[in-house]
């Protein structure tokens, strides 16, 4: 489970996503949807990490696909 300072530092991060990035957006209305949706318990726990790690992913397709084109 998470403790108050990791749901903090996550509540920052989902308020810190620029409304002018799409992409960041999206993932931040993701997670906060985890976040609001889901009393701190396990599943949150992993539902956030999967949504970081696709936001994660996605990014470095995304560069990937920059770099080759």
């Amino acid at each position: 489970m998470t403790n108050t300072n990791e749901d903090g530092v996550v509540g920052e991060l989902v308020d810190a996503a620029p409304a002018t990035e799409p992409l960041r957006s999206a993932f931040a209305s993701a997670m906060r949807a985890i976040m609001e949706g889901l009393p701190p318990c396990r599943a949150r726990d992993l539902a956030v990490r999967e949504i970081m790690g696709a936001h994660q992913r996605v990014e470095e397709l995304l560069a990937r696909h920059r770099t080759l084109n």
